[in-house]
C-alpha cells in the first residue's frame, strides 16, 4: 500500500530505542525524511545508519524531553536538515511503575512534564509549520490507563503515575484533535500493549514474578492468559499502525484512542 507520504519530513521522539525506534525506521522505509530525537547520541547514530543503510534519509537530534527549550530547537534543527515538519510523532519518557506511596511531588511534576507538558511544548513546536503548510499529522504514544486505570498486586504493576498523567495526555490530544481538524491536521494516540522492545523487559518481569513469590516462567504463563492473542506484540505491529495514521489515507482519522495490545484491555469506553 502507497502511504502517500513520501518526502514527508517526519520527526520522532524517542525515537532511537524500542517503539520509537520501530516507527523511526517505518516511516523511512516509506519514504519519510526523518528525524530521530533521543538523548543518546550512541543509539540516535544507530539509528540514523539503519535508516540510510535501508535506503531512507535520516539525520538526529539531541535533546531532552524535560527540557522545554529544546522543542523550538529540534524542530528548528530539522527544517534546516530537510524543510518543515509535517508528521510528529511524540513519545514521551514512560512514568516509573508503582504504588502511590511511593512518590513525591518531584516524581509527580516529572511524570507529568513528560507524558503532558513535553506533549504540550511539542505540538506548540511543530503546529505552525503544519499549518503552513495546511497538512500535518501527529502521533502519540499512550497507555491504556488513559482510560482503563491499572490495577494489580505486583508493586511493579502499580501504576499511580501513569494513571495519573496519562489521561492528561490523552485530553490534550483530542483538544487538539478539534481545534486542528480545521487547518488539516490530524492528532491520534496509540495505546501499545505488552510490547517486546528488548529493552531489559526480561528483567522487569523476573523482578514481578519474585515480588509474586512465582518462577519468570510461571509470571509469564499467568500475564499471557490474560492476552487473546496468547503473546506479547512486536515494535513493528506499533509502528505499522502508526505509518498509516500517518498517511494521505488517514486523513479523515483524528481525535482517536487506537489500541494494540492483543485484545488485553477489557473496555474501550
Amino acid at each position: 500500500m502507497d502511504l502517500g507520504i513520501s518526502g514527508k519530513v517526519a520527526i520522532v521522539t524517542g525515537g532511537s530505542h524500542g517503539i520509537g525506534r520501530a516507527i523511526s525506521e517505518e516511516l523511512g522505509r516509506n519514504g519519510c525524511k526523518v528525524v530521530v530525537v533521543a538523548r543518546g547520541q550512541k543509539q540516535l547514530d544507530e539509528t540514523v545508519e539503519a535508516i540510510r543503510a535501508a535506503g531512507g534519509e535520516a539525520a538526529s537530534v539531541s535533546a531532552d524531553l524535560l527540557d522545554f527549550d529544546s522543542y523550538p530547537r529540534m524542530v528548528a534543527e530539522a527544517r534546516e536538515a530537510f524543510g518543515i515538519p509535517e508528521i510528529a510523532i511524540y513519545s514521551p519518557v514512560a512514568p516509573p511503575p508503582g504504588a502511590f506511596g511511593h512518590f513525591t511531588d518531584e516524581d509527580f511534576d516529572k511524570s507529568f512534564d513528560s507524558v503532558v507538558k513535553g506533549f504540550a511544548n511539542f505540538a506548540r513546536a511543530v503546529v505552525p509549520g503544519m499549518k503552513e503548510r495546511g497538512w500535518g499529522r501527529i502521533v502519540t504514544i499512550g497507555s491504556g490507563c488513559a482510560k482503563v486505570p491499572a490495577r494489580h498486586s505486583s508493586l511493579h504493576f502499580h501504576y499511580a503515575m501513569a494513571n495519573t498523567t496519562r489521561p492528561a495526555a490523552l485530553g490534550l490530544s483530542r483538544t487538539l484533535a478539534d481545534e486542528l481538524g480545521p487547518y488539516g491536521i490530524t492528532v491520534n494516540t496509540i495505546p501499545p500493549g505488552f510490547i517486546e522492545t528488548g529493552e531489559n523487559y526480561e528483567a522487569f518481569f523476573q523482578k514481578c514474578a519474585e515480588e509474586e513469590g512465582q518462577t519468570y516462567d510461571e509470571f509469564m504463563a499467568n500475564e499471557l492468559k490474560r492476552i487473546p492473542m496468547n503473546r506479547f506484540g512486536r515494535p513493528d505491529e506499533i509502528s505499522g499502525v502508526c505509518a498509516f495514521l500517518c498517511s494521505e489515507r488517514a486523513g479523515y482519522i483524528t481525535g482517536q484512542y487506537i489500541v494494540v495490545d492483543g485484545g488485553h484491555m477489557e473496555t474501550y469506553f
